[in-house]
């Protein structure tokens, strides 16, 4: 039985994946953007395809999430992995996620099988623990969180499902990818009324639902990969928040359990169309 495919590129990027926390539009294969947003081109010259009140949601839920400097989150995901039958099967995990901009983020996960991993960014490195194998990897890399999601998507080319939600960028992200968005209904049966949408962009479909009580927080997620075969998708549900949580920097930091073995890095280096080497050209750390 095939595994989850993003999760099985190596032993580090099967950590990593951990990380993969983070956005709708939220399927980032494109990294998070420095450059401004550009008016997406549209086919259809009658009704914009953006609805204006769906649009107000998702802008305020996504300048709540951009502008908080600290919180803490419960997830609890499923994904399907396609076989080569072309069946379906669904795994699951669940992660706690804290984030305390502008450099600091830990994330612990456990999968449907029992397996936990960590996944640590303390401004200076991305430490990545697998306590299975009492095993870690590092990688020094100094900046902020957004730095670490970009560095994550583009250069090690890890497929993050909901990476946008952690960036300070979110908004403009958001507007950038989004080619479609609909509101569908208030829905009163999640565990507070929220607000269902619906979107595409060009790579997944996605569904939203956002809390109309108290902050404009995402309750539950859904993404369809549109362009990978049977169109496998995402779904995570949110719990726990917590938008001012007392979080000290040192509890963000990785310190390697007794008898834990530092194992080595690989990283693919990217080729431009010259022939020359493109983004990060680290190998295993020193």
């Amino acid at each position: 039985m095939n595994g989850p495919r993003w999760l099985i590129r190596s032993a580090l990027c099967s950590a990593l994946c951990v990380f993969a926390l983070v956005g709708p539009a939220f399927g980032t294969e494109a990294p998070p953007s420095d450059s401004p947003p550009q008016a997406v081109e549209q086919d259809e010259p009658d009704d914009s395809p953006i609805d204006d009140e769906a649009m107000t949601v998702l802008t305020r839920m996504a300048d709540t999430l951009a502008q908080t400097q600290r919180f803490t989150v419960t997830i609890r995901a499923s994904y399907d992995v396609v076989q080569d039958t072309g069946e379906k099967i669904t795994f699951g995990e669940r992660r706690a996620l804290t984030l305390n901009r502008p450099d600091g983020l830990r994330v612990e996960a456990q999968e449907s099988d029992g397996k936990r991993s960590l996944v640590t960014f303390d401004g200076k490195a991305i430490s990545v623990f697998n306590a299975d194998e009492n095993v870690y990897a590092q990688i020094e890399r100094a900046g902020t969180i957004d730095d670490a999601v970009r560095y994550l998507v583009q250069d090690l080319q890890v497929r993050l499902p909901l990476a946008l939600l952690l960036v300070s960028t979110l908004p403009d992200e958001l507007e950038q990818r989004l080619q479609t968005l609909d509101y569908v209904e208030r829905d009163m049966l999640t565990a507070v009324p929220t607000d269902h949408l619906a979107g595409r962009t060009e790579d997944v479909d996605f569904q939203i639902w956002i809390a109309t009580e108290g902050p404009p927080l995402p309750e539950r997620v859904t993404i369809t990969y549109k362009g990978d075969e049977g169109e496998p998708q995402y779904r995570a549900e949110f719990s726990d928040w917590n938008l001012n949580p007392d979080v000290q920097p040192a509890q963000l930091a990785f310190h390697p359990p007794d008898g834990a073995e530092r194992i080595p890095v690989m990283i693919r280096v990217r080729r431009n169309a010259a022939g020359g080497s493109a983004g990060s050209s680290e190998g295993a750390p020193k």
